[in-house]
């Protein structure tokens, strides 16, 4: 298509597609001799600048965003400012670096989505609770196990939550998408991790009841 059906499909004025052009955050049209030529791709990319502005983005902070890369929102969430590498993290957590490997390789603590090799500051916390466990008689390869079927069951649950939020709150008016999405995860963070500690309270006190039988 031609610039200036371009411009009217995304509502826009051709100057504002060349501004964009020019500052880097929509991509260059291809060449058929001395016309420029878009496509569905400069249509998608258009619709994703509309929706980072519309969320709350600048137009500089879009222009920071490589095409690869996540989605602003998940860089605030994760802080990737407070971030480590992974040889930061091993040397801050005195963690040997396989057993590091090994929590990486089993999805127990994974890296930020901004580039795979930064990890957020949190995992520092998980990694010395894990060390803590081992040290105080856990068997590593039961723990491991645990932790493993743990995060299967998380994964699952938390991507039935993901989609219950969008249905129910993708349409809201009253605020972005930033606003919402950063007061909606730690809420529900919150609930998870209370139920999970009452329902492991729990079971300590069934354990403890049944004068400490295994069932």
């Amino acid at each position: 298509m031609r610039v200036e059906q371009l411009a009217g499909d995304a509502q826009l004025s051709v100057d504002t597609i060349r501004y964009y052009q020019k500052i880097g955050i929509l991509h260059a049209p291809t060449r058929e001799g001395r016309v420029a030529v878009y496509d569905g791709s400069h249509s998608d990319r258009l619709h994703e600048i509309r929706k980072l502005s519309d969320d709350g983005f600048s137009l500089a902070q879009i222009q920071r965003l490589a095409d690869s890369a996540p989605h602003p929102l998940l860089t605030s969430l994760n802080g990737a400012a407070d971030s480590l590498s992974l040889d930061e993290l091993i040397t801050a957590s005195g963690i040997n670096r396989e057993i590091v490997h090994l929590a990486v390789d089993a999805g127990l603590i994974r890296p930020l989505n901004t580039d795979g090799e930064q990890f957020g500051i949190a995992t520092l916390s998980m990694l010395k609770a894990g060390v803590e466990l081992l040290d105080a008689g856990v068997p590593f390869d039961e723990l491991i196990h645990l932790a493993v079927r743990h995060a299967d069951h998380v994964e699952s649950v938390a991507k039935d939550a993901v989609a219950l939020f969008v249905k129910h709150l993708d349409e809201t008016s009253t605020s972005s998408q930033t606003q919402l999405v950063e007061s909606i995860v730690p809420l529900v963070t919150e609930l998870v991790a209370q139920h999970f500690r009452q329902t492991l309270v729990e079971q300590v006190g069934r354990h403890l009841l049944d004068g400490g039988r295994s069932e």
